[in-house]
């Protein structure tokens, strides 16, 4: 037998008590953590990644990309959808707003559904729910809560008409209270309503004395602005008009998820002006919905990921204030966004939509005089032809449902 060493030999009563203190402690710590997970095993497949985690400021949903699935039957096909989770990834989905299975342990949908939540997690995508609501009922937040152990990282409440907006937002408090004390950031989207004042944040004064806004706790933290699908025709005119009314903090909430759905694949201006709608979602905005069929999602799936490479990565495009520019006789619906204060590597990022089935050419040195910037050139980000090098602000060139994104140089 060996010896015992003579300093493990000589240890003192007080090492002693020590060593046995941090052991107990350690069991704790490990009985506390399986405790917790026992009991909602799901709270951690709600937050993947670093959004969320505490490793970023930011809650993950404020410049967060969503898709929601275009499947309409009564039992989603929830294995159909996990089918298509890597190319989702690959096109800078964060968020997968799905429909609402039986809550039924009984119903085979409910584990393909688990079974989604657990394979989105494990590729930075949450999922969501359509959460269709009549009322605050009794058991709503039971019904909540049951989801929430099942993974879902927030609800998209779905109510019946003439729901008013009274009414939203009494089932909207009264999900947040659930989801407020659910780890992970979960949140709750609901349809904006024009007219609805309960969005509008709440100024606070800080230490030094300065005001500012943050969300109303108890509201939704976005809401589906679906009034772009009403328009008869995508034109400048009136999507400039539709989109001006999204940027005024008096008559939309701050975080705003625009649901306009590209035209069907049977138009003769598709994909083209599919790659315009695109581009209103994933540049005008924090955050974007695309709703629509993942069969065109895979037609599009090189421009989507390059837009949405653009939403995440480019500074301007996720915090600069935002302007439209009049260009509608020529039937091209321009924006511009710019960061505050400017830098060299924050320039003011220009995106220009022509919805016409001709070739364009305009100057935007009037606009950017009238702006105060300097620059004479456009230098590409992205466009959806294959022409290459910069553009001449006094001669910006555009094809037939072309769409161009650039920064302004000088």
């Amino acid at each position: 037998m060996p010896k015992s060493s003579p300093s493990r030999a000589r240890q003192s009563p007080a090492a002693s008590t020590l060593a046995f203190n941090l052991s107990a402690s350690l069991l704790l710590l490990a009985a506390i953590a399986a405790a917790a997970a026992a009991r909602a095993p799901a709270q951690t497949l709600a937050r993947p990644g670093l959004a969320g985690s505490g490793l970023n400021s930011d809650p993950w949903w404020t410049h967060a990309v969503f898709y929601r699935t275009g499947d309409s039957s009564p039992d989603a096909d929830f294995k159909a959808v996990a089918t298509q989770l890597d190319a989702l990834q690959a096109l800078g989905i964060d968020a997968l707003i799905v429909r609402t299975p039986h809550a039924s342990a009984a119903n085979p949908a409910l584990d393909d559904f688990d079974e989604l939540v657990h394979q989105a997690s494990r590729r930075d995508i949450r999922v969501l729910i359509d959460l269709p609501v009549t009322g605050v009922t009794p058991g709503l937040a039971a019904v909540a809560q049951f989801w929430l152990n099942h993974g879902v990282a927030g609800f998209h409440v779905v109510t019946p008409m003439p729901t008013t907006p009274r009414q939203t937002q009494a089932i909207v408090q009264a999900l947040r209270k659930v989801t407020n004390a659910a780890v992970g950031q979960r949140i709750v989207i609901s349809n904006f309503e024009p007219g609805d004042s309960s969005y509008q944040p709440r100024p606070h004064r800080t230490p030094r004395g300065r005001t500012r806004s943050t969300p109303n706790p108890i509201v939704a933290q976005l809401q589906v602005d679906s009034s772009l699908t009403h328009l008869d025709h995508l034109d400048a005119a009136s999507l400039r008009s539709m989109l001006e009314l999204t940027f005024n903090p008096t008559k939309a909430p701050p975080s705003l998820l625009l649901d306009l759905r590209p035209p069907p694949p049977a138009s003769d201006t598709y994909p083209e002006l599919a790659k315009s709608i695109a581009a209103i979602l994933l540049t005008t905005h924090p955050n974007a919905l695309i709703d629509t069929d993942l069969t065109i999602q895979i037609a599009l799936a090189d421009w989507y990921r390059q837009l949405s490479a653009l939403h995440h990565g480019n500074a301007t495009l996720r915090f600069g204030s935002i302007a439209t520019l009049n260009f509608d006789s020529q039937n091209v619906l321009v924006w511009v966004r710019r960061a505050a204060p400017r830098t060299a590597r924050t320039p003011p990022v220009f995106v220009l939509c022509n919805l016409s089935a001709v070739p364009v050419k305009l100057s935007l040195v009037d606009a950017v005089r009238d702006l105060r910037l300097r620059g004479w050139f456009l230098r590409t980000l992205l466009r959806s032809d294959d022409v290459m090098g910069p553009q001449d602000l006094n001669a910006v060139t555009l094809p037939p449902f072309g769409v161009y994104i650039g920064e302004l140089g000088r």
